[in-house]
C-alpha cells in the first residue's frame, strides 16, 4: 500500500513530534529511520523518500525537537518562539531518537532498519551508531554531507567556536541565528529559492545545540571514537566535492578511519553541493537510486537483530 502516513507522537516529556512515513507497495525489504539536517525538516527531501519507497524501502522521518512542524506546534501552543532550534544537548537528541526508534524496531523485527541522516542529522546518526540505545539492532548507517567538520567556506574559526562553547555552559538555551547561504544548498535554483523562503527553515539554534553539534563532529574525527563502530554494521558516507557547508575531505578521512568496519564505503559526487538529494535533473534520481541499491544489496535475505 503505497502513499504516506502522518502522525503526531508524544514523547515522555509531553513533546508532540511530527512524523511522516512513506510506505511501500508491497511488504518492505528494508526500512529507513531518517534524521534531517540543521534548519530543515522531513518534508524537504524531494523525490528521495518516494524513490526508495518505490523500491521496497519504507522511509520513516520526523521533525526534530526545535525544528519543522514539531517546533511550529510547540511555539503556537506557547505563543512564543522559545522552541525554535531548542533541540537540547546531545543526550536529549539521542534520547528522542530512541523513543521513536524503539517502537518501530519492536513492531518490525524482521525488517532491516538503516539509520540515515543528512548534514547535522548525519553527524547525529553517526553518533547514535556509537552511543545509541538501539545501536546493536540497526542494520547499518548511511549519511550524506554529514556534519563531521565545516567546509572551509563556512567554518567559524577556533576563536568563535571556543566562545560558543563557553557561552553554551553559561547560557545553554540562549537562541542565536546562524544563517546558511541558500545558494550553497544545491545547484538547482528552485531548491535554493524554496530553502530561502521556507518559514520552517528558521536558521535559529540554541548555544548548547550549536556547541554540541560541533563537539559531535570533533569526536567523530578522533581515531579512538571511530574504533567504537561495530565491525559488522555497514557504513555508507556520501558527499559532494563542492559542498561549501560541510567538509568533503573530513567525510573521506572518517571512512578511512573505520579500519575495523568490514563493509564501509565513501562515495564522492564530483561538483555536487550540500543537498545531494535535491540536485538538478537526473542527479537527484541517480543519488536516490544509489542509496536504494546499496540498501537492497545488503538486505536481501537478512533479518535485523532482535531487541
Amino acid at each position: 500500500m503505497a502513499g504516506t502516513t502522518e502522525k503526531w507522537e508524544t514523547l515522555k516529556d509531553g513533546l508532540e513530534i511530527y512524523t511522516k512515513t512513506w510506505l511501500t507497495n508491497s511488504p518492505p525489504v528494508a526500512q529507513i529511520f531518517f534524521i534531517h539536517g540543521f534548519s530543515d525538516h522531513c518534508n524537504t527531501y524531494g523525490i528521495f523518500p518516494t524513490t526508495v519507497a518505490a523500491q521496497g524501502i519504507e522511509f520513516y522521518s520526523f521533525d526534530q525537537r526545535g525544528w519543522g512542524l514539531t517546533c511550529a506546534r510547540s511555539n503556537q501552543k506557547d505563543k512564543t518562539t522559545r522552541h525554535s532550534g531548542n533541540s537540547g544537548p546531545t543526550s536529549l537528541v539521542l534520547s528522542d531518537i530512541s523513543e521513536l526508534l524503539g517502537p518501530r524496531l519492536a513492531a518490525r523485527p524482521g525488517i532491516p532498519c538503516y539509520l540515515v541522516g543528512h548534514s547535522m542529522g548525519g553527524g547525529i546518526a553517526l553518533t547514535y551508531a556509537i552511543h545509541g540505545t538501539y545501536k546493536n539492532v540497526l542494520a547499518g548507517t548511511i549519511v550524506w554531507s554529514p556534519m563531521i567538520d565545516f567546509a572551509k567556506e563556512s567554518s567559524p574559526g577556533f576563536i568563535k567556536i571556543g566562545a560558543l562553547k563557553l557561552g553554551a555552559t553559561l547560557f545553554p538555551n540562549k537562541q542565536t541565528v546562524q544563517s546558511l547561504p541558500a545558494e550553497d544548498m544545491s545547484r538547482d535554483p528552485e531548491v535554493v529559492e524554496a530553502f530561502r523562503t521556507d518559514p520552517l527553515c528558521h536558521d535559529t539554534g540554541t548555544l548548547v545545540a550549536y556547541a554540541d553539534m560541533i563537539t559531535r563532529g570533533q569526536d567523530l574525527r578522533k581515531g579512538h571514537v571511530a574504533s567504537k563502530f561495530s565491525a559488522d554494521k555497514p557504513v555508507l558516507v556520501l558527499h559532494g566535492s563542492s559542498d561549501k557547508i560541510t567538509n568533503h575531505n573530513s567525510s573521506k578521512h572518517f571512512v578511512a578511519s573505520l579500519a575495523q568496519v568490514r563493509d564501509r564505503e565513501f562515495k564522492s559526487f564530483d561538483g555536487w553541493y550540500h543537498k545531494l538529494h535535491n540536485e538538478p535533473g537526473e542527479d537527484k534520481v541517480t543519488f536516490a537510486n544509489y542509496v536504494a541499491a546499496w540498501i537492497i544489496q545488503r538486505s536481501a535475505g537478512s533479518v535485523s537483530s532482535k531487541l
